[in-house]
C-alpha cells in the first residue's frame, strides 16, 4: 500500500480493493481520480480512513484471518475530466480529501464566457478554477438541498480596488470586522451595486470611508446571473494565531473548512478588552451566498510546471522569491494587483486581518479597510453545460468556453 497501514488489536488482516463492481490487484494509488468511499470487514472489525497518508487504520482486531475489503469510486468531474484529456498538462488533482481538479500553471486556457456583458456588449470573462467535489448547495428555502460537484469560476479581471470591510471610528479603530458574512465587499457583491449593476458608493478606506462606485456597466447581468448556484461557503480560518511559516495551500484548506474564526485569538488572549477587538459581530464559519472570493488555497493549488511539489510543500508567505519560482508558474498571481481573499486571520490583538495575495507573489495579512483587487467568485449550477468544440485553443481568451444557450 501507498501509506503505512495501521492496526489496533491482534490478529492477521487480509485487504480486497474495489472500484465500483470492479475488483483491482492493488489498493489505487492516491491523486488519479478515485476516493475511498468505505469498508466493509468481518470479525466486527472496522476502519477508518487516513487520506493524509492514503492508508486505512483497522481496528477492533480480534480474530485471526480478518478480511477488509476497501470501495473507491471514481469521481465524476463531468465536462472537466474529459477537457483534461485533451490538456492534460493543465490540471492536477489537490491533495485534499476531495481531491478536487484544477488548472494548474502559468499559461492555461479556462477561460468561460458565461453571458456577462459590459454597457457595450463586450464579454466579460471569466476563468475556470476548477471542479470541486461536495460542495453543498442551499434551496429556495435556506436548506441544503444537496451536496455537488461543480466548476468554480473566478472573474478574469478585476472590479477594482475596493475596501473588504470597514467600520465606524469606535469599532475595531475604525478598521473593519474580519466577518464575511457582514463584511461590505459582500454585499457589494451579492446585494449591492455589484450585483444589481448599478452605481452608488463603495467603501474604500479607514472609518467608513466611501467613494463612488459606477458598476452599471460591469456589473453582473441577469443572463449571468441564471448560470451560478447557490452555496454554502466556507469561512473558517486556522484555530491558531496565524503563523507564517504554516501557509502551505494544504495548511490552508482545512483552516478555511474549520469550525475557528477570525476573532477567537483575540478574544482568548485580551478577553474583548483590546480596542482592535471590540466589534459586537457574531461570527459564523459558513456562509450562504453566489458570490465569494478566491481562498488562499486556491491560490497554492493552482501552482504547476516542474516546480509545483515544491511549492505546495513551501509556505505561500515566501513565494516571491526566485527559487523555486512559484508565482510565475501560477495563473492567479498578479503582478499588478494585491488580491482579497475570503479568508479572515486569527491575530492575538485584533479582529480585523484577512488574507490577500499581495502583488509579489505572496500571501499575507491586510487590514480590512485596505483597498486591494476584488476578483468575484462563484459556483456554477450543475446543470451548466460547455459546448463541445474542437481546436487547441478552446478556452483561451481569444477563443473562450461557451456555455450551452450563450450566444
Amino acid at each position: 500500500m501507498e501509506g503505512i497501514v495501521q492496526y489496533e488489536g491482534s490478529g492477521d488482516v487480509f485487504f480486497a480493493f474495489y472500484n465500483g463492481e470492479q475488483q483491482l490487484d492493488e489498493m489505487p494509488k492516491k491523486g488519479v481520480g478515485l476516493y475511498f468511499e468505505r469498508a466493509d470487514c468481518n470479525n466486527e472489525a472496522s476502519v477508518e480512513w487516513d487520506n493524509a497518508s492514503w492508508a486505512p487504520k483497522v481496528l477492533n482486531i480480534t480474530k485471526t484471518k480478518t478480511k477488509c475489503t476497501l470501495y473507491f469510486t471514481e469521481k465524476d468531474y463531468g465536462q472537466i475530466e474529459s477537457l483534461k484529456e485533451k490538456n492534460p498538462s493543465m490540471f492536477a488533482y489537490d491533495d485534499t480529501s476531495e481531491q478536487n481538479l484544477r488548472y494548474i500553471g502559468k499559461e492555461v486556457n479556462n477561460y468561460i464566457d458565461i453571458g456577462d456583458k459590459d454597457s457595450n456588449g463586450n464579454k466579460i470573462l471569466w476563468r475556470i478554477i476548477g471542479a470541486m467535489k461536495n460542495i453543498p448547495v442551499v434551496d429556495e428555502y435556506g436548506e441544503i438541498s444537496n451536496t455537488e460537484n461543480l466548476v468554480k469560476i473566478i472573474r478574469a479581471d478585476s472590479i477594482g480596488k475596493w475596501s473588504w470591510d470597514t467600520s465606524a471610528s469606535g469599532v475595531n479603530y475604525g478598521w473593519g470586522v474580519n466577518e464575511w458574512s457582514q463584511a461590505d465587499i459582500m454585499t457589494t457583491l451579492n446585494s449591492g451595486t455589484y450585483w444589481s449593476k448599478t452605481s452608488g458608493q463603495c467603501y474604500n478606506a479607514i472609518k467608513d470611508k466611501q467613494t463612488t462606485c459606477d458598476f452599471s456597466s460591469i456589473g453582473l447581468t441577469k443572463e449571468a446571473k441564471k448560470k451560478l448556484a447557490k452555496v454554502r461557503w466556507n469561512t473558517g480560518t486556522s484555530g491558531e494565531v496565524y503563523d507564517s511559516s504554516k501557509i502551505t495551500a494544504s495548511y490552508m484548506y482545512e483552516a478555511e473548512r474549520s469550525n475557528h474564526n477570525g476573532k477567537k485569538q483575540c478574544l482568548d488572549t485580551g478577553g474583548g478588552t483590546y480596542s482592535g477587538c471590540n466589534d459586537q459581530v457574531e461570527r459564523e464559519t459558513t456562509w450562504d451566498g453566489f458570490i465569494g472570493l478566491m481562498y488562499p488555497s486556491d491560490y497554492g493549488y493552482a501552482v504547476g510546471g516542474s516546480v509545483r511539489s515544491e511549492c505546495l510543500a513551501k509556505t505561500m508567505w515566501l513565494w516571491d522569491e526566485s527559487s523555486p519560482d512559484c508565482k510565475n508558474n501560477d495563473w492567479l498571481y498578479d503582478s499588478s494587483n494585491s488580491q482579497y481573499t475570503l479568508t479572515p486571520v486569527p491575530y492575538s490583538s485584533d479582529a480585523v486581518n484577512v488574507f490577500y495575495v499581495y502583488s509579489d507573489g505572496n500571501v499575507r495579512i491586510s487590514y480590512a479597510y485596505s483597498a486591494n483587487a476584488v476578483r468575484p467568485v462563484a459556483y456554477l449550477k450543475p446543470s451548466i453545460k460547455i459546448q463541445e468544440k474542437t481546436g487547441s485553443d478552446y478556452g483561451s481568451k481569444s477563443n473562450p468556453f461557451v456555455i450551452e444557450g450563450v450566444s
